[in-house]
Formats: structure tokens, sequence, C-alpha cells
């Protein structure tokens, strides 16, 4: 019979060879990647000669004048409804139907383009009224935007 294992040795590794796994690790990464680094090099050496580097790297150093330059501004009186309203805005958005928006923007869309086709100075009788009731989708039309306006006034 085999004895019992009282003590287990963990094995560890020197400091030499986890750096060169930790090196091996990287190679293969790197070789893995290599097109996307040589494209992350042209990008930073493209913002370098545009000296956007710097401009960011002196950014980054002044982030505090930065910053405190931007909510002095903001603080300003004429921009209180400005702040005040873009919160609202942003609310507004959330509630909006966008795909009823979208189907009513495109009627709207090819209503300008017809409208701005016409004759400017083209004058509508009773009887040309009554003549574009007879056809279905101006009549259609007529009565979605009558529908609008009764729900507008509610």
């Amino acid at each position: 019979m085999a004895e019992r294992i009282t003590k287990i040795k963990r094995i560890q590794k020197s400091e030499a060879e986890i750096k060169a796994e930790n090196l091996a690790e990287v190679t293969d990464k790197i070789a893995e990647n290599k097109d996307s680094i040589l494209k992350v090099i042209d990008l930073v050496k493209n913002l370098d000669d545009a000296k956007i580097l710097d401009a960011l790297n002196g950014a980054v150093k002044q982030r505090g004048v930065i910053t405190e330059k931007i909510v002095t501004e903001l603080n300003k009186d004429q921009y209180a409804g400005f702040l005040h309203n873009i919160g609202q805005m942003v609310f507004i958005l959330g509630d909006l139907d966008t795909d009823e928006l979208r189907v009513l923007l495109n009627k709207v869309n090819k209503g300008v383009r017809v409208a701005n086709q016409a004759s400017p100075s083209a004058r509508t009788s009773i009887k040309g009224l009554m003549g574009v009731l007879k056809d279905d989708e101006m009549n259609q039309s007529l009565t979605y935007f009558l529908n609008m306006l009764k729900g507008m006034s509610r």
C-alpha cells in the first residue's frame, strides 16, 4: 500500500519563468493582431503629425482648469433656459414613437416635393377642392390631417 499524502507541495515558478511565459503570451498576441497594431501605430503617427496629440496631452494636463472654465460659463444666466430645456428634450425624445413619426415624416417629405413642383401662383377654387375630395388618396390625407388637428386640440 502507498503512504498517505499528508503535505501538498505547490510547484512554484521562478520569477524568470513567469517573465518568460508573460513575454511569450504578449508576443503571441502581437503576432495575432499585427495588422491592427500597425493601424494603431499609423493613427498615432498621423495624430502626432497633426499636433493633435500635443493638444490632447495639454488638455489632459489642464483638465481641471478646462472643467472649471466650462462650468463657470454654463452657470451664466443666458444658458439657464438651454440647460433646463435640454433635459426636457431628452424626456420628450424618449416618449416619441419613432415608427409612427417615420411614416408621417416620409409623407411630409413627399408632400413637400409635390408642393415645390406646383405653381406658386396657382389658386384653389371650391370646385377644385370638391374634386380633390373625390380622389381617395387626397381624401385620406385630408382626413389624416384633420384627425391630427383634432388630436392636437384635445
